[in-house]
C-alpha cells in the first residue's frame, strides 16, 4: 500500500466575556494558563471565562474530532 497524505484546516472562533483584573489575576494564579496556547483551557477553569464558541470546541482542544472522522472515513478508515 502507498503512503498518502490528506490535510484539512478546521477554525473555530472564541469569545471570551470581559473580566475583571481580579478575576484574571486568579485565574493565572491557578497555574492553568501557563502551558497553555491562548492561555486556556477550553475544559477547565478556563470555560468560566468564555461567551460563545463559533465552530467546533473539540478544535479548540488540540483536534477536531469531525475533521479527523471526515478525512478517516474518506480515507476509507471508518
Amino acid at each position: 500500500m502507498g503512503s498518502r497524505t490528506a490535510t484539512a484546516v478546521d477554525s473555530t472562533r472564541v469569545r471570551f466575556r470581559e473580566m475583571d483584573d481580579r478575576e484574571i489575576e486568579g485565574y493565572v494564579d491557578t497555574g492553568e494558563p501557563l502551558d497553555k496556547a491562548g492561555a486556556y483551557h477550553v475544559e477547565g477553569g478556563g470555560a468560566a471565562f468564555i461567551e460563545s464558541i463559533d465552530g467546533s470546541p473539540s478544535n479548540v482542544a488540540g483536534l477536531s474530532v469531525t475533521t479527523a472522522r471526515r478525512l478517516l472515513r474518506r480515507a476509507g478508515l471508518l
